[in-house]
């Protein structure tokens, strides 16, 4: 018998072992890959809710003080002292949610959600007692609102969301800037 059908024989089981090897790995590497990819999404989903909810919070707040303090905030007032020590502790809470943000986020999204908070600050200072003018204090509102947009445009692109963009809000919930809101 010769030796070359039996040397053919072996490298075709040769190849085909190598080749079966290479196609499992692959494949295992892949799997590996999509499962890593996707507990890191759900953990990065998770920084962006959590955090947006935080920053939201401090939003309500600040607009509850600054319509306690006679501004056209669009919220129920809320007693000062309690409103401000519910400030403080939400700040705090946003402070700590922040962390996983700027761990798992996007470049994009946490410049976006750094411009967002900055622009909530400034509407906490209002909620302070900082005197400002009400038109003053609605473009601050408005400029929130488009900041809080641009980090859920950032937060969904990085997620993958594809469903669109988010409509545009629109100022008309706001009572007139020259409208005494305190009485």
């Amino acid at each position: 018998m010769s030796a070359v059908p039996q040397i053919i024989t072996l490298v075709g089981v040769l190849v085909g072992g190598v080749m079966s090897f290479a196609a499992t790995t692959l494949v295992e590497r892949s799997k590996w890959r999509r499962t890593h990819s996707t507990r890191w999404d759900e953990k990065r989903l998770t920084a962006y809710i959590e955090y947006a909810n935080a920053v939201k919070t401090c939003a309500q707040l600040s607009y509850r003080l600054a319509a306690t303090r006679g501004y056209p905030a669009g919220a129920q007032p809320i007693k000062l002292e309690d409103g401000l020590s519910a400030l403080a502790e939400a700040e705090i809470e946003r402070t700590v949610k922040w962390e996983a943000v700027l761990l798992l986020g996007s470049p994009e999204a946490v410049a976006a959600g750094r411009s967002w908070h900055e622009a909530i600050w400034k509407l906490s200072w209002v909620a302070r007692g900082q005197q400002i003018d009400h038109e003053e204090f609605i473009g601050i509102y408005e400029i929130s609102g488009r900041r809080r947009d641009e980090f859920y445009r950032c937060a969904r692109a990085d997620l993958g969301v594809r469903s669109g963009d988010l409509p545009r809000p629109t100022r008309d919930w706001l009572p007139p800037a020259d409208k005494d809101v305190s009485a």
